[in-house]
């Protein structure tokens, strides 16, 4: 099963998501030979690395328990290569997982704050 268009379509509406809560997007899909970050936002002064989960039901786990740890590394690694490139390294920064139900109706979403 290919999960890209799903993914891509999480990724599209994870960030109408937040830019309509007053959110900045920074960076899509930032990508470096370590791997890639699906959005690098500004929530006022804090630097959020998010990594967005879809999925057509609701029924599996939790978007955070879907990191594994070898994922929460990588994404630790690729956050910690960003702030050094941008000069941000003094930056406020959070680690989020902001999970996207595509069912029938509307999206759903669920946010969790420092997740990782």
């Amino acid at each position: 099963m290919n999960t890209k268009p799903l993914g891509r379509k999480g990724e599209n509406l994870a960030a109408s998501h937040l830019r309509d809560r007053g959110w900045e997007i920074l960076e899509r899909n930032y990508r470096t030979r370590l791997g890639e970050i699906d959005l690098v936002c500004r929530d006022h002064d804090t630097i959020v690395f998010v990594e967005v989960k879809a999925r057509t039901s609701a029924d599996f786990a939790r978007p955070d328990e879907s990191v594994t740890h070898r994922k929460q590394a990588k994404l630790r690694r690729l956050v910690e290569e960003y702030l050094v490139t941008h000069r941000l390294e003094s930056a406020d920064v959070r680690l989020d997982v902001l999970g996207v139900t595509l069912g029938p109706q509307r999206p759903e979403f669920e946010h969790i704050v420092g997740a990782l």
